[in-house]
């Protein structure tokens, strides 16, 4: 394998239903962990991306000492599975069991989730005939970076980055608190000329905290309306109306700037892929719902993009 060492670790089990396989993979000396669900005689495998921060396999996050739990890329992978489409969900490195102690939040880099989706794609790759990745927010931009660098067949970018992430982040703060946007607005500009940040107020740790500026740096390069432009192979952009962290223009855009995607918008659809209302804090509601059904339009728009 090209830079890295993978090995699999595997049992098989019958949970609700769905043969479950735990797999284990060695990316940069680091052990990864995920769930492949396969279905007898499946050719098709769906690589699914979790979004940014400490969101798990499942598509849950911790917020604070939080966690929201909605069950969201489970869902997905669970209703592919009764489809007769195979998937791996997978915790990315420092995030749910793929936490190790030599992860240090100083090296971390936006590359080495690339990296680590290559790992998985190299070592998978030879059983299927067909590789669909699928990127949930920030794990889009993921996937349309690792298409570069491996063989793959298909894209699908849920609720994804369509902007550049300095844009997307700026425009986050920007609808924060004056006191807070007044603060968080020149660190940004900061860090995305490269440069570090020493004193960084104690309620936007979260976002600057010194350990993690390299990674923002790295991490604030990419613009997706560009590096999609590198693919040529099939990409499906879906977007909700009620996404309160992605709005359809950039979506829009993102769709424009690639000949080879297709836009599908769909409505009362918000980040988690959840139907809801627009409003902030009742949208905020499904987050923290893991009984709440995906959208009924979301599966209906993967399979007949993965079929075609």
């Amino acid at each position: 394998m090209k830079q890295c060492l993978v090995l699999l670790s595997a049992c098989l089990l019958l949970v609700n239903s769905y043969s479950q396989e735990q797999v284990t993979i060695t990316s940069d000396s680091l052990q990864l962990y995920g769930t492949l669900l396969h279905p007898e005689n499946a050719k098709t495998l769906v690589v699914l991306v979790s979004g940014s921060g400490n969101t798990d396999r499942d598509g849950n996050s911790l917020m604070g000492q939080t966690k929201l739990e909605n069950n969201s890329l489970k869902m997905v992978a669970e209703q592919l599975y009764q489809n007769d489409f195979a998937s791996l969900r997978y915790d990315k490195r420092g995030v749910g069991k793929s936490i190790n102690l030599s992860v240090n939040e100083n090296e971390l880099r936006f590359e080495s989730y690339v990296k680590d989706l290559v790992a998985w794609i190299e070592y998978l790759s030879p059983k299927y005939e067909e590789i669909v990745l699928a990127g949930h927010s920030q794990g889009a931009l993921v996937a349309i970076l690792a298409a570069q660098r491996a063989q793959v067949d298909k894209i699908i970018t849920l609720a994804g980055l369509s902007n550049s992430a300095y844009q997307t982040l700026k425009e986050q703060l920007s609808n924060q608190p004056k006191f807070v946007s007044d603060q968080a607005l020149p660190i940004l500009e900061e860090i995305n000329q490269g440069k570090k940040v020493d004193s960084i107020p104690p309620y936007l740790m979260s976002v600057f905290r010194p350990d993690i500026q390299e990674y923002l740096i790295s991490f604030l390069q990419y613009d997706p309306k560009e590096e999609i432009k590198k693919l040529n192979i099939p990409v499906l952009i879906i977007q909700g109306t009620t996404d309160i962290q992605i709005n359809v223009k950039d979506s829009k855009q993102l769709a424009e700037s690639y000949n080879k995607a297709k836009l599908v918008i769909i409505n009362e659809m918000n980040h988690i892929l959840k139907k809801a209302v627009a409003d902030r804090n009742k949208n905020f509601e499904t987050y923290n719902d893991p009984e709440l059904a995906l959208h009924p339009e979301l599966m209906g728009a993967i399979m007949t993009f993965i079929k075609r």
